[in-house]
């Protein structure tokens, strides 16, 4: 491990370690996908999907990631105001109040609403940078997005503003990773294209169309269109089983069958602060849910709910020390976390358990951290407080294990 980073969590009673490497791999496995012609987007919202916004946003476009991906104004800034020019596409709510940040931080944007244009073509002539547009077109989802008319409507509006650039169309996919039926998907694929055509008929121009999520990317090549827009996957976690099983039956029934060699970017780490005996009949934690039923060793871990290791977890999951797992006990608190080290020697003060990732020969993955919340794995990572500090891991050595054993042989790991 090199000296910089060990220097680095020698402060930290809690951190999260970030593999250059496995970034570096899954933007590989996913431009192998996509071809050279296809604009590689990487979606950083929600702090990196809670793996750091900032320094993911620099590994992806040193990896080969084309543009990022944000969801609000705010985030833009952030990446601008950390030297990042790559191009930016910003696909959540922004407001008028807001456009100047747009503007000045030369983003693209997704919207569905006049005045925001308006404001938006205030915001370039003041700024002197044009706004480039991508207008949301309802397909099924009914979250953002127009019909098909008012989308037509709202296009011609803009082409009539100076420092307005109707630069594409898009849509979101419903469904296509909750099912191994991707009828659904089809038909908004389909209403896509048709409104492509309608634009195109209407004398309307369009630079990109785009809709591919992760689960498009890796599973349907005539989804990616001009730009795929991979959230979950760069960071080296599958959409859903769901997802998964599909890629495995059009492998086996296809002479093109993909398998991206996906890698888990984040490993999640807390030092032991106390190391302590409770007798037998003693209780742990609030609401004495659990007692000892022989004499214990404890081991204190200074993060609880609030640093993002959420409190579904109490008396359900384990954590690995000296690679061995130790499971949770009692009620994890606002910023504590109680486990059992009764079976693993030498547990002393200062010691690291892993929560997340990889230690020895044992894993705690997202996907089982989010079987014990009963949630999905999107929500265990994106909500990793920002109080946790991210660093990025450069050593090879520490490369993590990956997923699949070989390109073409299905995983051996892999657990939802």
């Amino acid at each position: 491990m090199d000296r910089e980073f060990l220097e680095s969590i020698a402060r930290e009673s809690s951190w999260c370690e970030i593999s250059r490497s496995a970034i570096a791999s899954n933007i590989n496995s996913l431009r192998t996908r996509i071809g050279n012609n296809v604009i590689l987007g990487v979606v950083v919202k929600a702090d990196g999907f809670g793996h750091g916004i900032v320094p993911c946003a620099k590994e992806f476009i040193a990896a080969g990631a084309d543009w990022l991906i944000v969801n609000f104004a705010y985030e833009a800034k952030v990446l601008r105001q950390a030297k990042i020019t790559a191009p930016i596409y910003i696909c959540g709510n922004v407001s008028a109040a807001q456009s100047e940040i747009v503007a000045e931080t030369q983003a693209r944007i997704v919207v569905y609403d006049r005045d925001v244009i308006l404001a938006l073509a205030a915001a370039a002539r003041k700024t002197g940078n044009s706004v480039p547009i991508h207008i949301k077109i309802e397909t099924g989802t009914h979250r953002q997005g127009l019909p098909l008319n008012e989308a037509i409507a709202l296009a011609k509006f803009a082409a009539q503003l100076d420092g307005i650039i109707l630069e594409g169309i898009t849509t979101h996919y419903a469904d296509i990773e909750d099912t191994i039926e991707h009828d659904f998907a089809n038909q908004q694929l389909n209403l896509l294209q048709n409104a492509k055509t309608a634009f195109q008929n209407a004398g309307l121009d369009l630079k990109m169309v785009h809709s591919a999520n992760s689960a498009a990317t890796i599973l349907w090549p005539k989804t990616h269109g001009s730009m795929v827009r991979v959230g979950i996957a760069a960071y080296g976690l599958w959409p859903s089983r769901e997802t998964y099983a599909t890629v495995l039956q059009n492998y086996a029934t296809s002479n093109n069958g993909f398998i991206p060699n996906l890698v888990p970017v984040l490993s999640w780490r807390a030092r032991i602060v106390q190391v302590k005996e409770v007798p037998t009949g003693g209780y742990i934690g609030y609401g004495r849910t659990f007692r000892a039923t022989h004499p214990m060793k404890i081991a204190i871990l200074p993060l609880g709910y609030h640093e993002g290791y959420d409190r579904r977890l109490s008396n359900l999951a384990h954590v690995i020390i000296k690679g061995v797992r130790s499971p949770v006990r009692g009620r994890i608190c606002m910023n504590m976390t109680m486990v059992d080290v009764t079976h693993i020697p030498g547990v002393k003060v200062g010691d690291i358990a892993t929560l997340l990732g990889r230690d020895g020969e044992e894993n705690v993955s997202a996907e089982q951290l989010a079987n014990w919340m009963g949630t999905i794995n999107y929500e265990v990572i994106s909500r990793i407080n920002s109080s946790q500090p991210r660093f990025v891991l450069t050593d090879e050595s520490d490369r993590p294990r990956t997923v699949l054993s070989e390109a073409n042989q299905p995983l051996k790991l892999l657990s939802f």
